[in-house]
């Protein structure tokens, strides 16, 4: 049996043929067995449910359409591949882009009769971004066009076009009937024109991707107490060789290096060992290292490699950075990068919002904070507001938390990403990392001698953020005047923000598509924040509709002193209030988007304070009251 293993994965837009002709690979390479086929002789195998071999959901096969992404084996006489046959429908990309991720080449598939689709050109956009640098494109189903080479011609200068750039990779196009096996395995007698090979030949000609000989990377998974005191660090070593003694540097503490003093694998100490690999390490420091950090030794470690080193000057010591010259795949710790994004969420992503950003073995919130088209050449575009489903834009990223990366050229594992809802944990984009940003490591807060604390002790009171949500007509700036009332009597320092007044002066330049809510709140999160960071009480009364804005602004305010008011009042008594004839209005058509109406708005779950609409304001905000300053205040008193 071949010991190498190519993995390719297929695209196309649906009913182009994909499943039916990698089953015709399993078939015509014998790697269907009779007793997947019910005991049926695979050569006497119905040519027309040949696709069935693949579609494994039930779904899949009651619909004749495949859903899931469908993996499986076949071998040719050079190698084993493994596919991972994706679904070519709109709704589906994100399996495709999964499968993507992992492949070495692509297969994509063109009806002849139809010729490239937008679905195609989207799954190819994304397989470039994703780093596919093999591609065989199969013009399918040339049966249905009496074999006629003047199509398969016209197609193959579509696909010219497509491939005419001066980055653009290796590809083959191959006529092909994968119903009546038609250049697929065997090669066929009914397209005489054709001079080239078959399907399975073109792809035997990619060699898998070497790795070059490279610096020992390490990178950490899990950090684990060891009793006595102490820390052994395990993860992945991703490549290279790694020994006891060998000096690491990190991106985190680049003026700092480490000796290794213990490896183990496979339950076993060892000397050495060789990557990819799944090891613990100990050092020789008590650093703060944590999940997703890396270590990575110089080249000089390599005994191979140590004669290259050995007629520097006596007491030479290279620094992290010069080393990375060698050979090494520069990673950087750091907060903010360039991303090359596939949206993959039917719901659009905006600038501004905030998501679970997974990387490598990192997870950490993170923001989109810039975003842009990506034209047909692959170059950047102008400014967007936000990303639609199925979309490629390339984005500026900040991490709330910095982390350790690298591009996605370098090397994949610590170049790509997925972003996550917050709220619902579905994965709504994959990216691959460009380049850092400069102006992260430019930035530096100044440290002044008078700290949060000490201004807060000024006003006698700690800072705090009451945020009160709810729908227009709700009561919301109602409720925030009656406890600024109570506040001012009390003689506590506070201000209000309230929604008109900001878009009046501070967020004049933003409208009410959903793309500027999100920035409208994150603007008054950030001064609500400052305020808070000098001992105010900040009341802040915005309609605020959406939860992922929300737990964002709980996020720049921060945890400890943000309270969500929600005042739970029905939309249609908010409607039957209709104090500024705003709902009036939105039902006649002239206010688009209008919350309740023509948009949506998102009730907290669990808000730290719900007031129902038949509270008194006074009750209410003596509930409010409580909640935002301490009892020992002169409010309790």
């Amino acid at each position: 049996m071949p010991q190498e293993i190519f993995h390719i994965t297929s695209a196309g837009s649906v009913d182009d043929g994909k499943s039916t002709i990698l089953a015709r690979l399993l078939l015509d390479t014998g790697s269907v067995f009779e007793d997947q086929l019910g005991g049926i002789d695979p050569k006497k195998v119905d040519a027309t449910t040949i696709a069935d071999l693949l579609d494994g959901l039930d779904s899949e096969r009651e619909q004749g359409i495949t859903i899931d992404v469908a993996h499986r084996f076949f071998d040719s006489p050079t190698r084993r591949y493994h596919i991972a046959d994706s679904p070519g429908h709109e709704q589906y990309t994100r399996n495709m882009a999964t499968a993507a991720s992992h492949a070495d080449a692509l297969l994509l598939v063109i009806d002849a009769r139809v010729g490239l689709k937008p679905q195609t050109l989207t799954h190819l956009g994304i397989a470039r971004k994703l780093g596919i640098s093999r591609y065989v494109i199969a013009v399918n189903k040339m049966d249905l066009v009496d074999y006629k080479k003047r199509v398969f011609t016209d197609i193959s200068a579509q696909i010219d076009e497509l491939f005419n750039q001066d980055d653009a990779p290796p590809y083959e196009a191959i006529p092909v009937s994968g119903l009546a096996g038609d250049n697929v395995v065997r090669a066929t007698k009914r397209m005489s024109w054709w001079k080239g090979g078959t399907l399975l030949q073109a792809l035997d000609t990619f060699s898998l991707p070497r790795t070059e000989k490279t610096d020992p990377l390490f990178v950490i998974q899990y950090v684990q107490r060891v009793p006595g005191g102490g820390r052994r660090y395990l993860g992945s070593l991703l490549h290279g060789t790694l020994s006891v003694g060998d000096q690491l540097h990190s991106p985190r503490y680049t003026a700092k290096s480490f000796r290794v003093t213990e490896l183990i694998a496979h339950t076993q100490h060892q000397e050495m060992v060789k990557g990819p690999a799944e090891i613990s390490v100990a050092i020789d420091a008590e650093v703060d290292l944590e999940r997703g950090d890396v270590l990575w030794a110089p080249t000089h470690n390599d005994p191979e490699n140590a004669a290259a080193h050995q007629s520097e000057p006596a007491g030479v010591n290279r620094s992290a950075v010069e080393h990375t010259a060698l050979g090494h795949p520069v990673v950087e710790h750091t907060d903010q990068f360039e991303v090359d994004l596939v949206w993959l969420d039917e719901e659009q992503g905006f600038p501004g919002r905030t998501y679970l950003l997974r990387l490598g073995h990192t997870t950490t919130k993170a923001t989109i904070t810039r975003a842009f088209d990506i034209g047909p050449d692959g170059s950047k575009a102008g400014q967007i507001d936000h990303l639609g489903a199925n979309s490629l834009s390339q984005v500026n990223i900040e991490a709330h938390n910095k982390l350790s990366l690298t591009t996605f050229q370098n090397l994949r594992e610590l170049g790509r990403l997925v972003l996550v809802d917050q709220v619902s944990g579905s994965t709504v984009a994959a990216g691959v990392v460009n380049h850092t940003l400069r102006r992260a490591d430019n930035l530096k807060e100044h440290s002044f001698s008078v700290l949060t604390g000490e201004r807060s002790a000024l006003t006698g009171y700690q800072g705090r953020v009451a945020w009160f949500t709810g729908l227009s007509g709700s009561g919301k700036s109602t409720l925030a005047n009656e406890v600024s009332v109570s506040l001012t009597r009390a003689g506590v320092p506070h201000s209000i923000l309230d929604g008109d007044g900001l878009r009046l002066g501070l967020n004049r330049d933003l409208g009410f598509s959903e793309a500027d809510r999100v920035e409208n709140i994150r603007r008054a999160a950030e001064v609500a924040a400052l305020m808070a960071d000098s001992g105010l009480v900040v009341l802040v009364s915005l309609i605020s509709p959406y939860r992922s804005d929300r737990a964002h602004a709980k996020e720049i305010v921060g945890e400890g002193r943000f309270v969500e008011v929600f005042v739970d009042t029905p939309l249609e008594i908010c409607e039957q209030r209709d104090p500024k004839g705003l709902y009036q209005k939105a039902r006649a058509g002239l206010i688009p988007n209008f919350t309740g109406i023509g948009s949506t708005y998102e009730s907290p779950a669990t808000p730290d304070i719900r007031i129902h609409h038949e509270v008194s304001p006074s009750d209410a905000s003596q509930q409010v009251i409580d909640r935002i300053v301490p009892p020992a205040g002169p409010m309790g008193s």
